[in-house]
């Protein structure tokens, strides 16, 4: 007999406003979540290669208090350092997040850092494999984060955020729910200046949220529905993003958005080994995502057929007279196919990661608490390495 449904899920309340021109809104947003003194945060290259900023700037006038240029790649723990050197000076109460994955990482922060003081690894989540994770206890006291996502990735939705440290080899993730932005500006005309491969790379990511969502092991019926209708808008809408059509570029956006809201139950081994490819070998995120993916789908599929299935419907497949380990099959060739028809890189070795770099990747990702909920129980680097392997 079946076990009764029980299930956990935790929502989260955040205003999202969707709109071509969202930005122009940003005054009565800043409002709305209690601030008036607001410090931006970006990375140079949005900063010298797009009027992103500008507009954001303008839209704000004097409540723009300064600006942090200085984010890099994977939210490195030096670049908060100099983050926070500036936030100490200017004082903010609102935080306006305008970037990807890094920037909102280093805002979030930033956030818990003016909350918290300290440094960033006093406040590191520890995990224990196969499934134990330690969170430390944090105050409540933010000052409220307002992020301009001009990626598909979906980091501005994210419960946690994690920080590259070369010197321990490893990327330090941190858990604070109270830094969840309070508003997210999703703005056509700022998605559109970001680069095409970034915006493909960073969507396969969010498919990656939404694939890991459905077969963890904390799936439950609300993270599903959300989780397989971004598959299927993401399967219909990201291969034409190529064409810069509006409507095209704000679902797709949507979709990913749908992905990060659906994986509150837990993700598994593709986000775990995924954020230390990046952290230690400066991958983009979604890259490592995409390439890895269509392996550790495989590599689970007999833990999570079923659940395989259900992704494969999803994403249009066929699967009537197919078994589940056949339609969890078909489900990994067709993101393999998505991500090759994309044209982004599909092995580990194009990507710059030599091979004798897989033990170390292996051996952080032990410590990532993404393993936590993966549908095969992860307890030494011999599953990773096993997945590692393939993908380069």
């Amino acid at each position: 007999m079946a076990q009764p449904l029980s299930f956990g899920f935790n929502s989260v309340a955040q205003e999202v406003v969707c709109a071509p021109d969202a930005i122009n809104g940003l005054p009565g947003i800043l409002r709305r979540a209690g601030g008036s003194r607001a410090m931006v945060v970006c990375g140079p290259s949005i900063l010298e290669k797009s009027d992103v900023i500008q507009r954001v700037q303008s839209a704000l006038g004097d409540s723009c208090v300064g600006l942090f240029s200085g984010v890099a790649p994977h939210a490195p723990v030096h670049t908060l350092d100099e983050a926070m050197a500036l936030a100490g000076e200017l004082k903010p109460d609102a935080l306006i997040s305008v970037g990807g994955g890094s920037t909102h990482d280093t805002s979030k922060g930033i956030a818990t850092l003016l909350g918290e003081g300290g440094k960033i690894h006093d406040h590191q989540v520890k995990f224990e494999p196969p499934d134990k994770t330690i969170i430390p206890w944090l105050s409540s006291e933010r000052v409220p984060i307002i992020t301009v996502p001009t990626t598909m990735g979906g980091a501005e939705l994210s419960r946690g955020a994690g920080f590259a440290d070369k010197d321990l080899g490893r990327k330090v993730s941190v858990a604070d729910p109270a830094t969840i932005p309070k508003s997210i500006v999703i703005d056509g005309q700022a998605l559109a200046t970001t680069p095409m491969s970034i915006l493909l790379s960073t969507a396969m990511g969010q498919l990656r949220i939404a694939v890991e969502t459905v077969y963890s092991t904390k799936h439950n019926p609300i993270s599903d529905s959300m989780a397989l209708h971004a598959i299927s808008m993401l399967f219909q809408y990201l291969p034409q993003c190529p064409e810069l059509d509006m409507d095209c570029l704000l679902q797709t956006k949507t979709a990913a958005a749908m992905a990060s809201l659906a994986g509150v139950g837990g993700l598994g081994l593709n986000t775990a080994t995924a954020h230390h490819v990046g952290g230690l070998y400066d991958v983009p995120h979604g890259e490592a995502n995409a390439i890895m993916l269509p392996n550790t789908m495989r590599y689970n599929a007999d833990a999570s057929a079923d659940r395989q299935a259900l992704i494969a419907e999803a994403m249009g497949v066929d699967t009537r007279g197919m078994s589940d380990g056949q339609a969890a099959e078909a489900a990994a060739d067709g993101v393999e196919d998505l991500r090759n028809r994309l044209g982004l890189p599909s092995r580990l070795r194009d990507v710059g990661v030599p091979e004798e770099g897989l033990e170390l990747i292996a051996a952080a990702t032990l410590h990532d608490r993404a393993l936590a909920t993966n549908p095969k129980p992860v307890s030494d680097a011999g599953p990773i390495m096993a997945v590692l392997r393939e993908s380069w």
